[in-house]
């Protein structure tokens, strides 16, 4: 006899334990068969897959991308056609901010004015033509790498335009984005720097303090005073791009009044509760995540 569970999520970073608690209550509400599997279980649970002995109908991966020990369980969601949360392959593609610049700028998204730079494996000092444009950035500016996140290989104030040549070094492998500095506005004295998550369709918009790294919850007063209806345009626009269930993005209302994304598309979003950790999410935000993840398994469901 074959167990079917309705929803698997994999997971082995500590701090995912509440948002994991979430879901399996979540889970409980709905009446839906839900299994979190972490480093612990996850050879007992290939083995399991690979027999037969069990099968699900719906996949969420928090482990993947920094464990491979979890790979044969993409493997298997692949081979069977099961719903697959940020599928690993579009997961992966967004990860290249030089390639979500270009695909955000073709469906009309305003990002930063940024040249595009070579690793240093492939060249170790930028050549001259490629410098004329870098020195087009105005000082200071930022230096970020491809590829990866949480801030690993990010120079936020780059003070001269000859330290693209060693900036790279951090992540040397990778090639760099040269990015202009965006500046916020403030309002009530808060830094005018959004965390925005698409959430299955839905919009969610935090005050995200890029500096503190503090989250604050959005009031219905907040909404018209920055734009929030053409945040949720914006949003709905990076979505086509990123083709992704659920991701955040940073969104900047600058000085001179525009809307600015200036961190593209983070999949494995840090769901920490600030309930928790003084810089987590709202726990309401990480509770609508939860539920929607389970609406949408429910609709996976095997009948």
């Amino acid at each position: 006899m074959t167990k079917t569970i309705d929803l698997v999520a994999l997971w082995e970073w500590e701090f995912d334990r509440e948002f994991i608690r979430h879901l399996q209550q979540e889970a409980e509400k709905a009446n839906l068969c839900f299994e979190h599997i972490t480093t612990y279980d996850i050879e007992d649970f290939i083995r399991a897959l690979q027999s037969g002995k069990i099968r699900f109908s719906t996949l969420l991966d928090r482990a993947t991308d920094t464990n491979e020990s979890f790979a044969p369980v993409q493997e298997w969601a692949i081979a069977n056609q099961v719903a697959i949360i940020n599928p690993y392959a579009e997961s992966l593609r967004t990860l290249n901010k030089s390639e979500m610049h270009y695909e955000l700028i073709k469906v009309g998204v305003n990002v930063p004015f940024t040249v595009m730079l070579p690793s240093m494996e492939k060249m170790r000092w930028i050549d001259e033509t490629l410098m004329k444009e870098v020195f087009k950035l105005p000082l200071p500016f930022v230096l970020k790498p491809a590829h990866g996140g949480g801030g690993e290989g990010v120079i936020k104030n780059v003070t001269s335009h000859h330290h693209v040549h060693d900036g790279r070094s951090l992540c040397y492998w990778d090639s760099y984005l040269a990015q202009e500095h965006v500046y916020p506005k403030y309002l009530y004295g808060w830094r005018c720097w959004f965390r925005v998550y698409w959430n299955f369709g839905d919009v969610e918009i935090v005050w995200w303090d890029d500096t503190t790294r503090i989250y604050r919850l959005f009031s219905e007063k907040d909404k018209p005073r920055v734009r929030f209806d053409e945040i949720k345009s914006m949003m709905t626009r990076i979505a086509q791009v990123a083709k992704l269930h659920f991701f955040s993005t940073e969104i900047v209302l600058t000085r001179d009044d525009k809307l600015v994304a200036v961190d593209y598309i983070n999949d494995q979003i840090d769901l920490r509760l600030k309930s928790k950790h003084y810089d987590g999410v709202p726990d309401e935000i990480v509770q609508k995540i939860a539920r929607n993840i389970v609406r949408f398994a429910t609709t996976q469901k095997a009948s």
